[in-house]
């Protein structure tokens, strides 16, 4: 499995939230793949595609892009690589010939603003509540995942209404606490102290560092 997804702070807290199911359920054989800003571009492209293939990869989730890929599901599926694609930004007139869609702006889901990691975070509650008990994973262990989502949501853009609203404020709750050492050393870095987080915090000095990661360098460094 590749989880495939963009380098800003919308794709990378939600490809940590997928990368936690992933790993959750005791699933190792997984990588996580940004795309490079300068090298390669937004989006799903042809040739990490094709890098895929030769390597084995047998599925593709994307996470906050994918809905106007057309050409590259296509040739994903050529080379037997199931895609899933999870995305919050508008379709074009054609959908990509994915496996499956989580798109609120294509389906019947109520909260149309999401952003990318929140409709990532859609897709653990979903995955949880059919398969949770087989996993022998906790009610309400995905509430960790929270943070991440909030993150994203106060980063991205998305009216802090409805959902969203509920989201960004249980995540602020949870990046008080939560005990990821990157998070952790970040705020130290930048002398915050956890506890006190609020979310000017988030807007203006956690969420610009993230973005200059893939202005700089390979995000995943």
């Amino acid at each position: 499995i590749v989880i495939y997804a963009d380098y800003d702070c919308d794709g990378i807290p939600g490809a940590v939230i997928l990368q936690d199911l992933l790993k959750k359920v005791g699933y190792e054989n997984f990588e996580v793949y940004i795309p490079g800003r300068n090298s390669e571009g937004y989006g799903l492209n042809l040739s990490a595609i094709k890098q895929f293939a030769e390597s084995g990869v047998k599925l593709l989730i994307t996470v906050d892009l994918g809905i106007t890929a057309v050409a590259e599901v296509v040739q994903a599926e050529v080379d037997g690589i199931d895609v899933i694609i999870t995305d919050h930004h508008l379709p074009q007139a054609t959908l990509p010939r994915a496996y499956a869609i989580l798109n609120p702006k294509v389906d019947e889901y109520p909260e149309k603003m999401l952003c990318g990691a929140g409709v990532a975070f859609k897709l653990v509650q979903g995955f949880l509540k059919k398969y949770g008990e087989y996993y022998k994973i906790s009610p309400g262990w995905e509430k960790w995942l929270l943070d991440m989502a909030g993150i994203a949501t106060l980063s991205d853009m998305v009216p802090i209404l409805g959902e969203n609203r509920a989201i960004a404020s249980f995540g602020m709750k949870v990046l008080q606490k939560s005990p990821r050492p990157g998070l952790q050393k970040l705020l130290a870095k930048l002398k915050i102290e956890q506890k006190y987080l609020v979310e000017d915090d988030i807007g203006f000095m956690i969420a610009p560092r993230l973005n200059a990661a893939s202005r700089m360098d390979d995000p995943r460094r």
